[in-house]
């Protein structure tokens, strides 16, 4: 029997989740339009939390990370689309893709 796929719920907090699914259906994009991807992570942090910002988080060989400064959890340019991923203490964790 094939074991299930790791799912996202899994791995971010309620808050994370929350925002990833509303940026998700403000999104509506090309899944590898990283920059329409980071306009809709931010529309969904400003309507989430009161004075909600995104902060560069650090860079990969393709380009910026870009999310919570509180979480670690950000959106970055993959190979196969833009990714969620999870920097924390200078380990980057790929947690799925932002528009399967």
């Amino acid at each position: 029997m094939p074991r299930p796929a790791l799912t996202l719920p899994f791995t971010l907090s309620p808050c994370d989740r929350r925002i990833i699914a509303l940026a998700r259906r403000i999104f509506r994009g090309n899944r590898s339009d990283f920059e329409a991807a980071v306009r809709a992570l931010r529309a969904a942090v400003e309507e989430s939390i009161p004075a909600g910002r995104i902060f560069l988080l650090g860079s990969t060989a393709r380009g910026p990370i870009v999310g919570s400064l509180l979480s670690g959890v950000g959106l970055t340019a993959a190979p196969r689309g833009v990714e969620i991923v999870r920097l924390h203490r200078g380990v980057l964790r790929a947690l799925g893709l932002f528009s399967p």
